[in-house]
């Protein structure tokens, strides 16, 4: 799975890089199989 985009409050989306850390409130874009994506949307 991959995180493809972010999204922070008040911000437009923006490309994930290496570099990008993610934020409380922040809204993510993933990318992956359905196994994955569906488990990661599971988790606490």
């Amino acid at each position: 799975m991959t995180v493809v985009a972010v999204k922070s409050p008040g911000e437009e989306f923006t490309y994930a890089t290496a570099d990008t850390e993610l934020g409380y409130g922040d809204v993510i874009i993933v990318s992956g199989r359905t196994e994955q994506v569906e488990r990661f949307a599971e988790l606490p």
